[in-house]
C-alpha cells in the first residue's frame, strides 16, 4: 500500500478533502469552525471612541511642530547642497587656473 506524500495543502485539508470515501464526524464540524472564524472576526473588531478636544488639539500641536521640523530639516539639507555645488565649482575653477598657470609657466 503506497502513502502519499506530506505536503501543507494534505495537512490542513480535512479527511473527506484528502480521501471522500472516509465519512467521519468532521464533515459537521465544518460549518462550526467556520462560524468561530466570524465570532474571533468579530471580536477583533474595535468600538467607536470619542477623542476630546484638548487631544485634537494636542495632535494637531505636535504635528505643526513635526512640520516645522521637517521644513528645517528641508532647508538645511538645501543649503548644504548649495554649498557642494559652490566648494565643486571653486575646485574646478582652481584646477582650471593650475592647468593654465602649468600651461604658461617655462618649467
Amino acid at each position: 500500500m503506497a502513502m502519499a506524500a506530506l505536503s501543507p495543502s494534505i495537512v490542513l485539508a480535512s479527511p473527506i478533502q484528502v480521501n471522500p470515501q472516509v465519512s467521519t464526524d468532521l464533515q459537521t464540524s465544518e460549518p462550526q469552525a467556520a462560524q468561530d472564524a466570524q465570532k474571533i472576526a468579530k471580536s477583533a473588531q474595535t468600538d467607536t471612541i470619542t477623542i476630546s478636544a484638548q487631544a485634537l488639539k494636542m495632535a494637531d500641536e505636535k504635528s505643526v511642530l513635526a512640520e516645522k521640523t521637517a521644513n528645517k530639516t528641508d532647508e538645511q539639507q538645501a543649503q548644504q547642497q548649495a554649498r557642494d555645488k559652490a566648494d565643486a565649482l571653486r575646485n574646478d575653477t582652481q584646477k582650471s587656473a593650475e592647468k593654465a598657470y602649468a600651461a604658461l609657466s617655462p618649467n
